[in-house]
């Protein structure tokens, strides 16, 4: 859709060099799908099932999520234009909701546990979006507004035109996105509780993509200053601590404080979100103060989310030493 987007050839082809990043992560995403079950035969198989499905259900829905969410395609919503695949246009969180399907029917169809299915799908997630992101370097995605902060303009973070310089936003999506992927490894290698890989991909991947969804100005999927992916992000880590809130309170803990603060936080928390939205699009303070802010709003959940882990892994620990 991106008259300067790279193109190269690939195959005797013309193609995009974003798709061709895309589908690196795509074999990446496989590799560990198949890595991390490979001493597992039913995991395995299960794996299989969700590689086979999560490339065309992924597809689909990342498409659909595009053209039916973003106001620039709106007007040119067609059964025709839908088809147009390679005029571009596609939503991460259609892609994702694509996965999670696959996932749960792999699961569901060699009779594994959902939550074993889910981690490897969130692993595998995190190793696609690392060049997926760094793909988006060739078009004219990922980028932030004009910046204003002079050692941010003369750093390698800045990408400039004619006009001005604008931070490289995908850039840091793909580090965030690679750091993730390193932290749940070393989780799901520890044989810890089924689930806990996926919660906490849940957790740390909506909150960062809140704040990266922020920092990204370039038109897709945004009304105004609001982003649909933003929203679904903060949606997505709230969800996770509102269920692992109830979950602990059903569970009766010694102590109910934790759960009820969280539970308390979460509308504080987005409240604040839009607060400080508002300072950076509409505000005269600096930018640099402003997302300072939002990274000590943004401490709150994940804090107060890995606590809720915490505990629940404790109370684990000790029904299970009861049972013995």
């Amino acid at each position: 859709m991106f008259d300067d987007s790279a193109t190269l050839i690939l195959l005797g082809k013309q193609a995009f060099a974003y798709g061709a990043m895309v589908m690196l992560g795509c074999w990446l995403a496989l590799a560990v799908l198949f890595f991390l079950s490979r001493k597992d035969e039913i995991l395995h198989r299960a794996a299989a099932i969700t590689a086979i499905l999560a490339l065309p259900l992924g597809f689909v829905l990342a498409r659909l999520a595009f053209a039916l969410l973003d106001p620039n395609f709106a007007p040119l919503l067609t059964l025709k234009n839908l088809f147009k695949v390679s005029y571009g246009g596609y939503a991460f969180y259609g892609a994702l909701a694509g996965a999670l399907i696959a996932g749960l029917i792999g699961a569901r169809s060699a009779g594994v546990k959902k939550s074993k299915a889910l981690d490897l799908v969130a692993l595998a997630v995190l190793a696609f979006l690392v060049p997926a992101r760094l793909g988006e370097g060739f078009t004219a995605l990922g980028v932030s507004r004009p910046l204003t902060t002079e050692f941010l303009i003369n750093s390698f973070l800045a990408r400039r035109d004619e006009y001005d310089a604008y931070l490289r936003t995908y850039l840091l999506e793909a580090v965030i996105a690679a750091v993730l992927l390193v932290i749940l490894l070393k989780v799901y290698h520890k044989k810890g509780r089924e689930g806990k890989v996926f919660t906490l991909f849940c957790l740390l991947f909506g909150v960062s993509q809140t704040l990266m969804e922020s920092l990204r100005y370039d038109g897709h999927l945004r009304y105004s200053f609001v982003g649909v992916q933003q929203v679904l992000s903060a949606a997505l880590f709230s969800v996770t601590i509102i269920v692992l809130a109830i979950r602990l309170l059903k569970a009766r803990p010694h102590s109910r404080l934790l759960p009820i603060l969280a539970l308390i936080s979460v509308p504080v928390v987005l409240l604040a979100i839009v607060g400080v939205e508002f300072l950076i699009d509409r505000s005269e303070l600096g930018k640099l103060f402003s997302y300072a802010l939002y990274l000590a709003v943004l401490a709150i959940p994940v804090t107060l989310g890995i606590l809720l882990i915490h505990q629940e892994d404790q109370l684990g620990q000790q029904r299970a030493h009861g049972a013995h």
